[in-house]
């Protein structure tokens, strides 16, 4: 009976010893994963801000080129004021760059495990979402460079970029017709540059969701 009861208080010690260890594993994995939704939920919040300065940028970019073709199109555009109003428009690429780093952490060392299936679900969506933009994006800002490759082929880029004043008359005669070779590769090239403000602003919506219901998931 004696040793019957060693035995008993031994597998005793030992089931209590694993709940124990059972408890110390589960409660580091709550404070790690408590670690992760802090540091997640503090990068989404500056992807927002972030997309919400690029749509203001955006938006004024968008409509200073729309605001050059309402002049273009009108009944009798005269070509120096039109270059006046293609010289004020802003045509700068930004690109949206996340900071949610923690994402790829997650995926990487296998710890997105930790999270509840519908947060994991909506970490991998907004994965694929910034992916998907990051390639379309890239393709766009190609297909603007090509136009770009046209202006340099067909201007006198000393003239234009202020290098030299030594204007030959040859090099201003496009300047006074609008219907000129030149005019049109400008035109093409706001009309690429207003494309891709256009698919940025629908991306930008897009994560926009998908980033805000993730954080919102998380801070519940």
């Amino acid at each position: 009976m004696y040793a019957i009861g060693e035995i008993i208080l031994v597998v005793i010690g030992i089931l209590i010893a694993i709940q124990i260890n059972n408890w110390n594993e589960n409660r580091k994995k709550l404070s790690l994963l408590k670690s992760y939704e802090e540091n997640l939920i503090a990068e989404l919040q500056a992807d927002l801000m972030r997309i919400k300065s690029l749509n203001v940028s955006n938006e004024k970019k968008k409509q200073s080129i729309k605001k050059y073709f309402d002049y273009y199109n009108s009944e009798n555009p005269k070509p120096e004021v039109l270059l006046q109003k293609m010289d004020s428009v802003n045509t700068s690429k930004r690109a949206f760059y996340t900071n949610a780093y923690t994402i790829e952490d997650l995926i990487t060392t296998g710890n997105l495990a930790l999270f509840p299936e519908s947060e994991r679900l909506a970490i991998l969506k907004l994965k694929n979402v910034h992916e998907q933009y990051a390639f379309y994006e890239a393709s766009t800002i190609q297909d603007v460079a090509l136009y770009e490759q046209e202006i340099k082929k067909n201007f006198d880029l000393v003239i234009l970029t202020g290098l030299s004043d030594r204007v030959r008359e040859d090099t201003k005669i496009w300047q006074k017709d609008i219907e000129s070779v030149q005019i049109k590769i400008l035109n093409n090239s706001l009309v690429e540059s207003l494309k891709l403000f256009e698919f940025q602003s629908e991306m930008y919506e897009i994560i926009t969701l998908e980033t805000t219901k993730l954080k919102t998931l998380l801070a519940n």
